[in-house]
């Protein structure tokens, strides 16, 4: 196979994945809109947004993830490690090259394997929020993460600041995993019926 080959499937890949993001979005707003409509209720969506995500996942806790809490070992643990380490870096600006670097921290973006080694990077996200005691779900599809409650209009207030409490315990999570929450860039949005409001 080519390089150019594999760079076009790479790009193709990447553009697949972006699109399938975004349709994946549209469609849980959907989803979400039709059930509260249902159900008489509102729901709380927000869309997390993470700093350089794929850039800050640390090789060391990902392997040690892996092990322990996916069971992979072996030759198959090998074989990510070995996708994993040894690559290095330099950055060409203007005609000249710096010194190579050794990179400890990434998944390769544009492989098929980086979003999922991210995913399992970030399985623990489910976790931080069902010990919250109200009704937090989680969608994740590669470094897009929303997490949405569901509630009486009535109850909105109270829901949005355990939704708040959720994200925090979630951004100090992610904090001890070499992970940033961008707090800018991470939005809310109100779903249900505008009588419900």
């Amino acid at each position: 196979m080519s390089i150019l080959t594999t760079r076009t499937r790479c790009l193709h890949f990447s553009l697949l994945t972006a699109d399938t993001i975004q349709l994946t979005q549209r469609l849980l707003r959907f989803y979400l809109t039709y059930s509260t409509l249902q159900t008489r209720q509102v729901t709380l969506l927000g869309f997390l947004d993470l700093s350089a995500a794929f850039d800050t996942v640390d090789h060391d806790i990902l392997l040690r993830r892996l092990a322990t809490s996916f069971g992979i070992s072996g030759l198959t643990l090998k074989w990510i490690s070995s996708f994993l380490t040894g690559r290095t870096q330099a950055v060409v600006f203007r005609g000249a090259t710096s010194a190579y670097t050794t990179v400890t921290h990434g998944v390769p973006q544009g492989s098929v394997l980086g979003p999922l080694l991210f995913l399992l990077y970030t399985a623990d996200v489910t976790a931080v929020a069902g010990r919250h005691n109200v009704s937090v779900h989680v969608h994740s599809y590669a470094d897009d993460t929303q997490l949405y409650t569901s509630c009486f209009a009535v109850d909105g207030p109270a829901s949005a600041v355990q939704l708040l409490r959720c994200i925090d315990d979630i951004s100090q999570w992610m904090a001890s995993n070499r992970l940033k929450l961008n707090v800018d860039k991470t939005q809310f949005i109100w779903l249900g019926s505008p009588r419900r409001f």
